[in-house]
């Protein structure tokens, strides 16, 4: 017995079958599928995220043009989707509603009063539409 006739005789006949007989076709298939289900999974995990915040976070400004914007790489659910303002005394600033904003519906703001100098925080949680919720916090100063 040679080695060739060796090597054929381990083999199984399935491993045989795949190595000998498949097509290129079936082969690029299986690995466009197997890639596919390797990929799907994570774009099927993605959470909205903040992208951009007007003023900017951590940013230090002279004054804050009302309202303060944040944009979100996803479209956001308005019934579900909030920001607060508060000093660093941790007092409300303003009383209104944060609104998802009818022209972008990723962006997200909230009005605001004339700041005072200090430094401020926005916690936000939004809800994109696919059902994701993603909440955070951000904080600017006013010199």
């Amino acid at each position: 017995m040679g080695r060739r006739d060796l090597l054929v005789s381990t083999r199984l006949p399935w491993t045989t079958y795949l190595t000998t007989n498949m097509n290129a076709r079936i082969k690029t298939s299986l690995i466009s599928l197997a890639a596919a289900m390797t990929i799907a999974p994570t774009i099927a995990l993605a959470h909205g995220k903040l992208e951009s915040t007007e003023p900017a976070a951590g940013s230090t400004v002279s004054a804050v043009t009302s309202p303060l914007r944040m944009t979100f790489n996803e479209a956001l659910e308005p019934a579900f989707s909030t920001a607060h303002v508060t000093d660093a005394k941790g007092s409300a600033v303003t009383t209104l509603k944060a609104t998802v904003d009818p022209t972008n519906p990723r962006s997200l703001t909230v009005s605001v009063p004339k700041l005072a100098a200090g430094t401020y925080s926005v916690d936000w949680a939004v809800m994109t539409h696919d059902g994701h919720k993603t909440k955070g916090r951000y904080t600017f100063t006013v010199k």
